[in-house]
């Protein structure tokens, strides 16, 4: 007599519950994977807020769709000159009374608002695009950069060198997964110590473009009342520091900086 054991079929139970629920796991993980790897590469660039933009997508989209993002980024982006134009016409006239300060503070002061509406644009457009269901981003805006989702190839990877360019040799670069990255160069100050050091650049990476920048600016406010490269470096941030020393330039990073980087 044959036992109703030796005639059972082997199955996703075969193997037990576990099994079955690492089955049950990595099967839509698989599924997914499998859809990505043939989302579209999107591209849409041009000119705008006096700098330019570049913004990349990956998604399965129709003619009209497209049609529809293109349109959409524009818009927001004739938003943002309009409300440029009116920031850097107040912060003139602001100043055209006080014509001792004049070649000095609108400089200063226009340069830092334009940084601040780029990274407003960064945020704005990524916003946008993730209402409108775009999923997998990287848009740039001026330099700064900020990312959502991932890409097929697995990750948004960056040189910390150039901002917004891959990789091309030796050198730290970071996975910039759902965050942002912004490039600021330090101004001297009058008073700087030739035989001290001073810090030449910073980049920080945060949740926001516009947080980036926001950290990006107190670190420079820090450099210019004194603080040094060493104490910069125990802040929160996650910051990479550009530093001169009597020795030659040397590469610093903060604590909070160190999950993202690749050696």
């Amino acid at each position: 007599m044959i036992s109703l054991a030796s005639r059972r079929f082997s199955g996703l139970a075969h193997g037990g519950p576990a099994l079955f629920m690492f089955l049950l796991v990595m099967l839509p993980m698989a599924l997914l994977s499998a859809c990505r790897s043939h989302l579209q590469e999107q591209l849409y660039q041009g000119t705008a807020l006096g700098t330019g933009y570049h913004i990349t997508l990956y998604a399965d989209l129709e003619a009209h769709q497209r049609e529809r993002i293109a349109v959409g980024i524009q818009g927001e982006l004739s938003q943002l000159q309009q409300q440029r134009e009116v920031l850097l016409g107040t912060l003139a006239a602001a100043f055209s009374a006080t014509p001792g300060i004049l070649s000095v503070a609108p400089v200063s002061f226009g340069d830092e608002l334009e940084r601040l509406i780029h990274a407003l644009a960064v945020d704005r457009l990524t916003e946008w695009l993730t209402e409108h269901d775009v999923e997998h981003m990287m848009v740039e805006v001026g330099g700064v950069i900020r990312t959502r989702g991932r890409p097929p190839r697995g990750g948004w990877w960056l040189s910390l060198e150039h901002a917004g360019m891959p990789e091309q040799g030796a050198g730290h670069r970071i996975n910039l997964t759902d965050a942002a990255l912004v490039h600021r160069l330090v101004r001297p100050t009058p008073v700087a110590i030739p035989t001290l050091p001073r810090t030449l650049g910073i980049s920080v990476v945060a949740e926001t473009a516009s947080e980036a920048s926001r950290q990006a600016l107190l670190l420079m406010a820090a450099e210019q009342q004194g603080t040094t490269p060493s104490q910069a470096l125990a802040m929160d941030s996650a910051a990479r520091f550009v530093v001169k020393t009597p020795q030659g330039i040397e590469i610093l990073y903060s604590a909070a900086m160190e999950p993202w980087l690749e050696y």
